[in-house]
């Protein structure tokens, strides 16, 4: 373990390890170890992140062990990608352990994913990783598929995972819990990175295929005709949205100051230039939870990018920081779209629920500020969600129609263990099993618009929830246009922008201040 970078304090309270309970604890006997990453993929985007980030740890740490990739990627080819199917692909592989990234919405799906392996490959331990077992922490080791689960941060527990099935390592897998043979669980602590400086950058390479990246679908939201890279600058958000996955990992965090956290500028942009000129990247999607979480870095950040790099790139944003200097700083950078969350049209409804407490009159002033900059918006909206009603998803329609963004997006609410309006949920007995509706709403999907939550006809009713989705659809369908000029995006362009002013009227890093902009 790398030694800059820390992790929560092994509790002295722990009981001690039953090493003689563990089924897997020193079951790989050969010289070599293969490890299968693994990932679901509704929307066809065949990039993870988080397995980006392990592979480069593991890279560099543990050279001899052997990584492939091998995602479910149902929309490209539903029939290879059954579950059946999918379990028999990862037979070939002949591998030591198999470790998924599983967000919470893709949990229901997978379930039958992890029956078909352990029914075909009994003797092959599967690892969980990602939010859902940081959310679902029982939930996701009581599947009895599943051997491990991490429940933080996950370069160093995946390491710890390989340690223990080799039993180069006395005692527990730490940063994961492991499933015993007598169906106990043995619980260590989740491992807090909080110098990911200490980190590799990510590792792309085991996203090639035969061909390198030329069929490699690596973006749902980024032109076509050039290679679109995503890359993330840092990790955490400061915010604690009530409906996000975000807030109760903000909770849970040893230090709040150290939640948040970057990369330096300068290395970041190096990494950026190393990666347009290996990969011919010919445009950067930020994936960070807030781009904008450190304000001091981005004002670096922006400076060096635009001088040493200038290529077209996407970022997230919050409208509260988007007045006119910030979007003709970002577009003088380079920024060719700045996605935001809108989430609800009412504002009221926002704040209480939501805890997003930004006016209207904000969001439309930020995506005029983007306009007149010359920035792409897209925007992000959620339905179905608790205590919403009809007049509420009419005022979030309205609200798109008004500022006309040039990509908007409506995602069905799906509740997230752990989380505010989870909880809001669950106490108001809305509940119920996951079936539908598990990915953004648009013309690629069923177009069966189902509620996730129990019906509420007094506030929304199951008629008027289909209807007002169908009327979102066809606004989506017929203004969705986000511009490419042709010969805009030049493959290994490096022309920089032409920024005079490189000062930032930002404050430095105190997100609390941002509202203040």
């Amino acid at each position: 373990m790398n030694s800059k970078a820390e992790v929560i304090a092994v509790s002295s309270d722990r009981p001690p390890y039953p090493q003689s309970k563990s089924k897997w604890f020193g079951r790989v006997k050969r010289d070599r170890f293969r490890l299968v990453f693994s990932f679901y993929s509704p929307d066809g985007c065949e990039i993870s992140m988080p397995i980006a980030s392990m592979s480069a740890y593991l890279k560099k740490q543990y050279p001899e062990v052997e990584l492939l990739l091998d995602p479910v990627l149902v929309l490209s080819d539903p029939e290879e990608y059954t579950a059946e199917n999918f379990a028999r692909r990862i037979a070939k592989h002949d591998a030591d352990l198999i470790a998924f990234s599983i967000m919470s919405p893709h949990w229901p799906p997978m379930e039958a994913y992890f029956a078909a392996l352990k029914k075909l490959l009994p003797d092959l331990p599967v690892l969980i990783g990602g939010y859902q077992p940081t959310l679902s922490q029982d939930e996701t080791i009581g599947n009895s598929n599943i051997d491990y689960i991490c429940v933080g941060d996950g370069e160093y527990a995946v390491a710890n995972v390989i340690d223990h099935l080799r039993g180069s390592k006395e005692g527990p897998a730490d940063g994961n819990w492991e499933k015993l043979v007598d169906g106990s669980i043995y619980v260590t602590e989740p491992h807090q990175i909080e110098d990911i400086q200490a980190l590799p950058f990510a590792d792309y390479n085991i996203f090639e295929k035969e061909d390198g990246f030329e069929r490699v679908n690596s973006s749902i939201f980024g032109p076509k005709g050039v290679f679109v890279l995503p890359v993330m600058t840092g990790r955490g958000c400061p915010y604690k949205c009530t409906y996000c996955c975000n807030t109760p990992l903000l909770e849970s965090w040893k230090s709040k100051k150290t939640f948040l956290r970057k990369h330096a500028p300068q290395a970041m942009v190096d990494e950026l230039i190393r990666l347009r000129d290996k990969y011919n990247v010919g445009y950067f999607e930020f994936w960070d939870e807030l781009f904008l979480s450190n304000l001091k870095f981005v004002r670096a950040f922006f400076a060096i990018y635009k001088e040493k790099l200038g290529l077209p790139f996407s970022i997230n944003s919050r409208v509260e920081v988007m007045n006119e200097k910030f979007c003709t700083t970002a577009a003088e950078a380079g920024c060719h779209t700045i996605w935001f969350g809108i989430e609800s049209g009412d504002e009221e409804y926002r704040s209480k629920m939501l805890g997003r407490k930004m006016k209207n009159q904000q969001v439309i002033d930020a995506a005029a500020n983007c306009k007149k900059a010359g920035i792409n918006r897209l925007t992000f909206n959620i339905v179905g969600m608790p205590g919403e009603t009809a007049a509420n998803m009419r005022a979030t329609l309205s609200l798109n129609q008004q500022i006309a963004p040039e990509f908007f997006f409506f995602f069905p609410f799906i509740p997230l263990r752990g989380t505010p309006l989870y909880e809001t949920a669950k106490r108001e007995g809305l509940l119920q099993d996951l079936k539908k509706n598990i990915h953004y709403l648009s013309s690629s999907n069923d177009k069966e618009f189902t509620l996730n939550l129990k019906e509420q006809p007094e506030l929304l009713s199951q008629q008027q929830y289909s209807e007002l989705c169908f009327e979102m659809l066809q606004f989506q369908e017929a203004n969705n246009r986000l511009s490419y000029t042709d010969g805009e995006f030049e493959q290994g362009a490096t022309t920089s922008a032409d920024v005079q002013d490189k000062s930032f009227v930002l404050t430095e890093d105190s997100p609390e201040e941002l509202g203040a902009l």
